[in-house]
Parts: structure tokens; C-alpha cells; sequence
């Protein structure tokens, strides 16, 4: 009965051991029956959220296929914003992330980082100016702006020639008369001063009128140099929006250029000494441009192109041609990720096929440049 006993449980047990079901790459496991967590954010057209909630784009499908070919199995985590996903792959409460970033030093020495299946660069969007440019000169002219402007300077004008005319009027009413007339008399004296013209048919000739005067003088130097450079600015502006080719023109805009928080694009003027101004999303910063608020939006230039051709906003909106930034794209997972080399793998077989460019081909990504 003994040696029954042993062999029913010698049988038992090679019925029961769990047979080993990985994938081996130098000691690195990727287990079959694990499910990954993939971490996901609503970026288009890399990730696309549909109605019915699952997800798809660029870089979701260029995922299925690394799964499929790996036997994979995993789950979608949704988060609302990219600082929390990074966040999730410090912390290891996700296995990768299927959105792709831009390759950074500060990423590199955080997390795995794959081989890059996209190159892009940043680019600007601009509004596209559907107007000729008499009407927008006068559109420009008369601003709010520039109009504000102009009347501050009309009052300063106003009260340096009251200010002259009070003071010479009992000893000067040669040149400064008594009255309305006299007001006009100062007027004109400060208006000629401002302008540098110097007719010297009206000249102050008390030590305190001569005192105002160089005040004004000094003054009326820097007012006439900032009003001609802000109507140079305006008159200007959509001449300067069709001709951002290198950084020093992203400086011009002095903080009326657009980017996404926490994005490649706010880094890079920043590194610059630029602020710009930060939205949530992409589509927030298109807003803001055709409402004014900003001259430009700074962002990879795939995403836009794409957001621009899938809203039907072709006609108000233009990416320029110049390039800034190259940046690589790449999946990430946490540091010293088990199935790393694997996945790495698979990527560079699979952007190697038909199947990769038939894909850039429906998201509209053949032509990146």
C-alpha cells in the first residue's frame, strides 16, 4: 500500500508542477501570462480615445503588433496628463508607456528608453492671413492697441504745452498768448519738440519754462522711440508671422508664442529664455491663436499637421516650413524593465516593414519633415 501511495503521488505531482511559459533573452523573462500594464494618454494621432472608449492611433497600433508578435497579454491605463505617466513608470504602476515622448538626458537616465521609430522636429503654426495688405495695414492702424497708444501720446502733448503756456504767458506773450489761443501756442511748441522738428518760432524764455523744456526734451526722446517701434511691431506683424525661421524671430514675439505644458516645446524656449505661453492641449493653443491672444504656436510638427487636416482648419491655419528641435520618438518603460530587449526587438523588425508605412500613410505621417 505504501509504494501505491508513493506512485499516486509521483504521478500527482507531474500532472500539477506549472510548466515554465516565458520568453528568454539573456536571463530577461517576459511572462505570457502576465498583464502588462500599458500606460496611455489622449494624444492624436499617436493616441486616439474613441467613443467607444478604446484606443487606437500611430503608436497604439504599432503596439498591437510588438504584442502580437511577443504573445502579449495587457491592459490600457488612462491618465489625464503626460507628468502623471511619467510619474506611473518611476513608480513601476505601469509596465510601458504607448505614448511616445520626445528622447531627453533626463529620461535616458530615469527610464528605458526603446529605439526611436519616428524623427520629427518642432514646428510653428501661424494663422493664415486671407487678407491684402491694404486692408490689413488699416486693420493694424487702427488697433486697439495702437490707438490706445496714440491718444497716451496726444494727453502728454496736451499737458507738457499747458504746462509751458501757464508758466510763460505773463512774460513771454509774444510767442505764448493769453487765453485758448495760448493753449494752441503751447501745443504746438510741444509738438514740435517731440517731433524734433525745431521750428524755433515759439521758444520759452523764463528759467523755468526753459527747465520744463529740457525735461520734456529728454522725455519726448524715449516716448518717439517707443511709439515708432510699436507701430513698426504692428504695422509689421503678419509679415513677421510668415518669417519665423530661426530663434532669434521666436524672440521677437516677446511672449505671444504658444506651447502645451510640460511639453519638448516649452523646454526648448525656456532653455532659450523664452516664456511662452502654456495650454493643456494642443487644440487650447489653436484657440488662442485665432483669437489673438497669441502670434504663434509652437509644437511637433506631425501632431499638428494632423489636428489642423482632421478639424477641417486647413484654411485658418499654416505650419511653416522651418524646422526646430529634432526630436526622437520612443516607448519607455520602467528602468531596468525585464522585457525591454525584447520589445526593442520587435520594434525595429516591425518599422521595417510595409505594414509600418502603410500606417503612416493613414495617420497622415508619410510626409514628417
Amino acid at each position: 500500500m505504501k509504494q501505491l501511495f508513493l506512485l499516486f503521488i509521483f504521478i500527482l505531482s507531474s500532472f500539477t508542477t506549472p510548466a515554465q511559459n516565458s520568453y528568454s533573452n539573456s536571463g530577461d523573462k517576459i511572462i505570457k501570462n502576465h498583464v502588462l500594464r500599458v500606460g496611455v494618454r489622449e494624444d492624436p494621432p499617436f493616441v486616439i480615445k474613441g467613443l467607444d472608449g478604446t484606443f487606437y492611433g500611430l503608436s497604439i497600433d504599432l503596439w498591437h503588433m510588438v504584442a502580437e508578435d511577443l504573445q502579449l497579454v495587457y491592459e490600457f491605463v488612462e491618465y489625464e496628463h503626460m507628468p502623471g505617466l511619467i510619474l506611473g513608470l518611476s513608480r513601476k504602476k505601469i509596465d510601458i508607456s504607448a505614448n511616445p515622448m520626445p528622447v531627453s538626458s533626463t529620461r535616458i537616465r530615469q527610464l528605458d528608453v526603446t529605439y526611436p521609430f519616428m524623427t520629427t522636429s518642432l514646428g510653428v503654426v501661424v494663422k493664415k492671413n486671407k487678407q491684402d495688405e491694404i486692408t490689413i495695414f488699416f486693420s493694424n492702424l487702427f488697433s486697439y492697441g495702437f490707438l490706445k497708444l496714440f491718444f497716451t501720446l496726444i494727453i502728454i502733448v496736451f499737458l507738457f504745452g499747458t504746462l509751458v503756456w501757464w508758466v510763460e504767458k505773463k512774460y513771454n506773450a509774444k510767442d505764448f498768448r493769453d487765453g485758448i489761443e495760448g493753449i494752441m501756442d503751447g501745443i504746438w511748441w510741444s509738438t514740435v519738440t517731440i517731433t524734433t522738428v525745431g521750428y524755433g518760432d515759439k521758444t520759452p524764455k523764463t528759467t523755468l519754462g526753459r527747465a520744463i523744456s529740457m525735461v520734456w526734451m529728454f522725455i519726448a526722446i524715449s516716448l518717439i522711440s517707443s511709439f515708432t517701434a510699436t507701430i513698426t511691431s504692428t504695422l509689421t506683424l503678419n509679415q513677421l508671422e510668415s518669417k519665423i525661421n530661426t530663434i532669434e524671430d521666436l524672440r521677437k514675439m516677446k511672449g505671444k508664442i504658444g506651447v502645451t505644458a510640460h511639453s519638448g516645446a516649452e523646454s526648448y524656449l525656456l532653455k532659450h529664455q523664452i516664456n511662452p505661453v502654456s495650454y493643456v492641449k494642443p487644440e487650447e493653443g489653436l484657440e488662442a491663436l485665432e483669437s489673438g491672444e497669441i502670434m504663434a504656436f509652437l509644437h511637433d510638427k506631425p501632431i499638428m499637421r494632423y489636428l489642423i487636416k482632421e478639424n477641417g482648419n486647413e484654411d485658418r491655419f499654416e505650419v511653416l516650413q522651418s524646422n526646430f528641435k529634432q526630436n526622437y520618438y520612443s516607448f519607455f518603460m520602467p528602468r531596468n524593465s525585464r522585457m525591454y530587449k525584447k520589445v526593442n526587438t520587435e520594434i525595429v523588425d516591425n518599422i521595417d516593414k510595409d505594414s509600418w508605412h502603410r500606417l503612416l500613410q493613414k495617420y497622415n505621417m508619410d510626409d514628417i519633415n
